[in-house]
């Protein structure tokens, strides 16, 4: 499947006119939690509202010049920073595990990733690049994104949006928040479940079995549910179609006076619409609340 047949499944492109017609809604998208690291309360009036809210404490990186920080120009210039030392990789496999380790220490994920680079260093240059290709190329049967041992989950995701075009960090927060907002469109249309084209997996947070106050990432409601998101073939498919969604959401004319349009740079509009998810997708908390309102 590509994008063209993606968009002709049923619901895609009415969910993409009803999210476009409704992006900048001041009642629709509002949403609060606490934040359990600060034990402060974190709320939205608005997608555009949750992106301003943004916060993600990130490590400085000495070699690429960029300070450590927590708002979004902060994570502007570090993303920017990697992005580009990225696009240097070439064929050079030392560059490419020096450039992916210190993604993975940007998004907190170096747990499993750091060693399987290290492990898998040889090859990983052209590994990526084929990757990359393939995303770019937006075919869901190319046999590099079907292949088993595909190396893809919430830390890759971050390495393919900086090399990719048009291509968002799908995790666990990101995943949540957008099931979150398909609830939204099927309960805004009596849908009786959710349509398989929009049915985008989730993830559990990464957290104590036993944690006192656990946080909600799994979007689904009622006959509204989602499966769980599985690594490899499974996320990279399911990545290209949050992908193809989101940006189509963006170009519609019925966004195109959003102020997702006039972030400031290094930002861009979709990275900007996905932070604004992986604000809200950290805890979906009572989710018949949510939907009630």
């Amino acid at each position: 499947m590509n994008r063209q047949t993606y968009f002709a499944l049923p619901h895609v492109t009415q969910f993409t006119d009803w999210l476009a017609a409704e992006l900048d809604s001041q009642s629709r998208f509002k949403h609060e939690y606490v934040d359990r690291r600060s034990a402060t309360q974190w709320s939205c009036n608005s997608l555009f509202d949750a992106f301003c809210k943004y916060r993600w404490n990130h490590p400085g990186n000495a070699r690429l010049g960029f300070n450590p920080g927590s708002c979004s120009a902060s994570n502007g210039l570090a993303l920017a920073a990697l992005r580009k030392d990225l696009q240097r990789i070439n064929d050079d496999d030392a560059r490419a595990l020096e450039a992916t380790l210190d993604v993975m220490r940007w998004g907190g994920v170096s747990a499993g990733n750091a060693k399987w680079l290290t492990v898998n260093k040889a090859g990983l240059a052209n590994a990526i690049k084929a990757v990359q290709v393939a995303m770019d190329a937006g075919d869901e049967r190319a046999p590099t994104l079907c292949a088993k041992q595909l190396r893809f989950n919430s830390g890759m995701t971050k390495v393919y949006s900086l090399l990719c075009k048009d291509f968002v960090i799908y995790d666990s927060r990101v995943a949540a928040a957008l099931g979150w907002l398909v609830v939204k469109y099927c309960r805004a249309h009596t849908l009786p479940s959710v349509p398989q084209a929009l049915s985008f997996p989730w993830a559990g947070a990464k957290e104590a079995a036993n944690a006192s106050a656990p946080k909600r990432r799994n979007p689904g409601i009622g006959n509204l549910q989602f499966k769980g998101l599985r690594s490899g073939a499974h996320h990279a498919l399911w990545n290209l179609r949050a992908n193809w969604l989101l940006t189509a959401v963006l170009a519609h004319p019925a966004a195109q006076d959003s102020p997702f349009h006039s972030v400031a740079a290094p930002y861009a509009p979709l990275r900007a619409l996905e932070a604004a998810l992986f604000m809200i997708g950290y805890d979906l908390g009572d989710q018949r609340a949510a939907v009630a309102a």
